[in-house]
């Protein structure tokens, strides 16, 4: 039996290099109500506020950082085996 196992380093690694402030990305994440979201926003800021880290998009809206599934393609090592089955229409 092959089991897939997943560097989580590597992940967190590629998926911290894509948070950058002034960058415009493609930014897929859940809403408190676990709605899937994709954008392409500006990430204006990335910030620590009462032990939770945050990212602010360029149109004001606070994404938690634990509820963001990827940035540009760079998946969170919150959710390792995301596979995204959105069509991009």
């Amino acid at each position: 039996m092959e089991t897939n196992q997943v560097d989580t380093t590597a992940l967190e690694t590629a998926f911290r290099d894509a948070i950058v402030p002034g960058k415009f990305v493609r930014i897929e994440y859940l809403t408190d109500l676990s709605e899937f979201i994709k954008t392409d926003a500006l990430l204006k800021r990335h910030f620590e506020q009462d032990g939770a880290e945050y990212l602010e998009l360029g149109h004001g809206e606070l994404v938690p950082l634990n509820r963001v599934i990827s940035i540009s393609g760079k998946l969170s090592p919150n959710f390792p085996g995301y596979t995204n089955y959105s069509c991009d229409c």
